[in-house]
């Protein structure tokens, strides 16, 4: 969700829906500034609604409560059922595979409860010695719907039993009796709709984005299902689009067989269509056959995420013959990655400190670049100012970048108290906003080329100014100034820094406050040398004065931000079809050619941005690297779940996350892994270069990214036989890293 867009909607009432989220918006508009009031109140009046823990010598258990809502005269609580293991511990999905016993959660006797609606994230495959599980380890939160019964009394409880299998070498059933007391929440009976623990939404909702989405949704057909019982082979085949890749399958049939790993074909194209057919073959083991009377269902790993769907019996006409393909492997460990404590520890003197460095690195970055020759060529303008006008203007562009970092903060803060994924630069991820910045882009260098002067009304173009005291040539606007700094602030966030991606992990992992602080301190590092101008601003004076030579200086500059929105456009190609983009770009042009001759054509970025929602997603791939001249390398697509065979196998896997918005990845690519030496060693037979592309919303890579605390990119990381958990680079590559991760991955160390 576009985080500017969230600032227009009001939190009228929340939802569980396991195929999309559990926190959704109603999107009446209202007030923005009422908006944002109301949920920052409700932020801070929200209580912890959580148990105390309910803990064996191997594992504990909590139930979190996010939300109240009423519906059709009930009350539901949006809740989560929070369970952490021991290392090594597992527990078990709905359908456990080849052992195990899937949760059981009931109300506990006197509880007011009528009903619990249980939710099931997509498992893992787990290899035990042979035997595939489908379960969950180290930490999983169920997702539930806790229907009260009315009318609650003063000593009412909102509890729950659990029974659950935990397994390592030998398995354990263990029991946790979890409750909160009514009075500890408010109250329940004058709440309609709304939040009730912020921090416990945004915990449930990472495992809530793991429900497997039917696969109707996506447009899927129902899959196929054969059976062999002479040769106990189970045959899957299923139609998928060619942008989705088949990474895994989760059979559920009655009564439920013993299955082997599946191996999976190589996709068949489907003439006339954009789709392939996939083929996966089971070999069934022990236990009983299926049996084809019964129904049958199937959640299916891909490439675009976790589905689930029906499965269509039919019967074979011929013996099945075994097919070639890849056996899928599971885990025979912890998922890699994964941390029960996802807080990141440290002193939060030092965070801000990281952050101040962070946001003063940035001025350097190419991302802010276009905005700082407008700065400059506006200081030359007006180098006959007085010192109190010239540090006037810097504060205003100081108080500009600090003010859109705050507003920033808390536009996070509201997607983090709904449940939502969050993320540095997550904005360009949304075509409207990219659409959007483009034009401003375009307006500021057809302002600079001398289409037009922007004259803002009196009231505010001589906010701050000298006008009536000075001549009308040396008068100036710190609006002009504030809209500068806002502007570095927005192109500034596709960008990353040293220590920026440490300092914005910390704090998307702390309380609303402490991410307040640690985006006001990005704000102050990146508004720093503008402040430090302010304690010298007779330093101007030493800038040449004005003169004819500017009006060639104006027109490169705003050259330079023409190829800006033209990165930007670039970057919308890939969010939209390409005819969109011209579509796009050609009202760009008209508006330039014709914005002299009347007023009306300025309505021309508007009717621009209105098409946007109405344009369709193309369908491409950027993880090959077909179209860098100097990436030679042969790129597998993105699958978390393939870094532990590839180790298995005496791999080393690098990784890159990557997106075309993200100007330090691409500064990466030209400076480290396009080389000749990175290319040479990146193509070593025991290495596979892995790409991942976040351009588009990706919940794969959101939530791999979340695994390793990381909340942007670009994310690089190393894995091998020497390092199975991952040796992670920083935001700025280098040669030197990167071949020495390589090294230490492969055990040459």
């Amino acid at each position: 969700m576009n985080i500017f867009a969230v600032l227009l909607s009001a939190l009228h009432h929340f939802r569980m829906d396991s195929r999309l989220s559990l926190l959704a918006f109603s999107r009446k508009h209202t007030s923005a500034g009422i908006f944002l009031l109301a949920t920052f109140l409700i932020s801070l009046s929200a209580q912890a609604a959580q148990s105390d823990w309910s803990e064996t010598p191997q594992a504990k258990a909590r139930l979190l409560i996010a939300a109240v809502e009423s519906k059709n005269n009930q009350t539901i609580l949006k809740a989560g059922l929070e369970i952490q293991m021991d290392d090594g511990w597992k527990t078990y999905w709905r359908t456990p595979g080849a052992a195990g016993i899937p949760p059981a959660v009931k109300a506990a006797q006197g509880s007011a409860l009528d009903n619990i609606q249980l939710y099931y994230p997509a498992p893992s495959r787990l290899d035990f010695q042979g035997l595939q599980l489908y379960g969950y380890e180290e930490r999983i939160i169920f997702p539930l719907d806790l229907t009260l019964r009315l009318p609650l009394k003063e000593d009412a409880t909102i509890a729950v039993d659990t029974r659950i299998l935990i397994c390592r070498e030998l398995c354990i059933p263990v029991s946790f009796k979890s409750e909160i007391p009514v009075s500890e929440l408010p109250n329940l009976a004058d709440t309609q709709s709304g939040v009730l623990d912020a921090d416990a939404a945004f915990s449930i909702n990472q495992f809530v984005s793991r429900i497997p989405r039917p696969a109707d949704l996506a447009g899927f057909k129902p899959a196929k299902v054969q059976l062999d019982s002479e040769q106990k082979i189970l045959q899957i085949e299923l139609q998928l689009p060619e942008s989705t890749q088949l990474q895994d399958l989760f059979p559920e049939l009655q009564p439920e067989p013993e299955l082997n790993a599946p191996v999976i074909g190589k996709p068949e194209i489907l003439p006339g269509t954009n789709d392939q057919l996939w083929t996966a073959q089971f070999l069934i083991e022990r236990k009983q056959m299926p049996s084809p009377d019964k129904a049958a269902n199937l959640v299916i790993r891909t490439s675009q995420g976790d589905f689930e769907l029906p499965m269509r019996w039919q019967m074979a006409d011929a013996p099945l013959s075994r097919i070639e393909g890849t056996q899928v492997k599971g885990h025979k460990g912890s998922v890699p990655g994964i941390n029960r404590d996802s807080s990141i520890s440290a002193p939060l003197w030092l965070m801000l400190l990281m952050a101040l460095a962070g946001g003063l690195i940035l001025n350097l970055m190419p991302c802010v670049l276009p905005v700082l020759s407008i700065k400059v060529l506006h200081l030359i303008k007006h180098s006959e100012l007085s010192t109190s006008q010239i540090r006037s203007s810097f504060i205003a562009t100081a108080a500009g970048i600090i003010s859109s970092f705050a507003l920033l903060a808390g536009a996070l803060i509201v997607l983090k108290a709904s449940g939502q994924a969050i993320g540095w630069g997550i904005q360009f991820q949304q075509p409207i906003f990219i659409a959007a910045l483009a034009f401003i882009v375009i307006i500021f260098a057809g302002n600079l080329w001398g289409l037009f002067e922007l004259r803002l009304p009196a009231i505010i173009s001589s906010l701050g100014s000298s006008v009536h005291q000075e001549a009308p040539e040396k008068s100036h606007s710190l609006f002009g100034s504030f809209s500068q700094g806002a502007l570095a602030t927005i192109l500034a966030t596709p960008c990353s820094a040293p220590f920026l991606g440490t300092a914005i992990g910390f704090a998307f992992s702390q309380d609303y406050l402490t991410l307040l602080l640690i985006f006001i301190t990005l704000g102050i590092g990146l508004a720093l040398p503008y402040l430090l101008l302010t304690l010298k601003p007779e330093w101007i004076y030493k800038l040449p004065k004005p003169g004819h030579w500017m009006l060639t200086l104006k027109r490169v500059l705003g050259s330079g931000l023409l190829v800006t929105a033209g990165w930007l456009l670039w970057v919308l190609s890939d969010l939209i079809i390409f005819n969109g983009v011209i579509a796009i770009a050609s009202l760009a042009l008209l508006w330039w050619l014709m914005v002299k001759r009347h007023r009306l054509f300025w309505l021309i970025p508007v009717a621009a941005l209105l098409i946007i929602p109405v344009l369709p997603q193309p369908d491409v791939n950027l993880t090959s690297s077909s179209a860098d001249s100097q990436d030679q390398l042969n790129w597998a697509a993105f699958e978390p779940n393939q870094i532990d065979k590839q180790v298995a196998e005496n791999k080393v896997v690098f990784i890159d996350i990557t997106a075309r918005w993200c100007v330090t990845c691409i500064a990466n690519k030209v400076a480290v892994i396009n080389t000749p030496e990175i290319q040479q060693a990146l193509s070593a037979e025991n290495i596979l270069p892995m790409r991942g592309d976040w351009t588009r919303p990706n919940a794969t890579i959101s939530d791999f990214l979340n695994r390793h605390q990381r909340f942007g990119i670009p994310f690089n990381a190393v894995y091998g036989p020497g390092a199975p958990q991952g040796i992670l680079l920083g935001e700025i590559l280098s040669k030197k890293a990167l071949l020495d991760a390589l090294k230490k991955a492969a055990g040459d160390t």
